[in-house]
């Protein structure tokens, strides 16, 4: 062989050698992604625990909503006063619990046989102890009706 190959394969030899990473390089990179996996990752387990607050909250709003509707539509029928509680088992949400108040008290913003209030208080019953405790999610909602003939009369036809 004459000077030019063997300097051919020197030259061959060092660009093969380019195309591969020292160790030192794939540390240094695993570091960087590392120190911008781990940020990213508590994000993501933050975005999530966030995400299953909003969807509790959603659900104590909607199952709410539905348990105000339907107070009022019985008090409007019936003038029942009193109260209920129970969960929504039947949904697939036992953990999701609601209290219901209808009063035609004064001392509770209602008029006697005139004006009644309903409260419906839906909760998210974490521990399981068919309790609301101060630190559970919860959503108030609380409204009035009036004692209408009308509101009789269509109930009983």
């Amino acid at each position: 062989m004459g000077k030019n190959g063997v300097l051919g394969q020197r030259a061959m030899l060092r660009h093969r050698a380019r195309k591969a990473y020292s160790l030192l390089e794939v540390v240094l990179a695993g570091g960087i992604c590392a120190t911008a996996l781990a940020p990213a990752l508590a994000l993501m387990r933050d975005s999530m625990t966030v995400a299953e607050n909003i969807d509790t909250r959603h659900l104590l709003l909607v199952y709410g909503v539905s348990k105000m509707e339907q107070q009022l539509a019985v008090v409007a029928a019936t003038w029942t006063t009193g109260n209920a509680s129970g969960d929504f088992a039947a949904d697939g949400h036992a953990n999701i619990r609601y209290t219901v108040v209808q009063t035609d008290d004064p001392a509770s913003g209602g008029i006697t046989g005139r004006l009644m209030s309903v409260t419906v208080t839906t909760y998210s019953d974490d521990d399981g102890d068919d309790a609301m405790d101060a630190n559970e999610m919860r959503t108030i909602l609380t409204t009035k009706i009036g004692k209408f003939v009308s509101y009789e009369n269509m109930a009983s036809s």
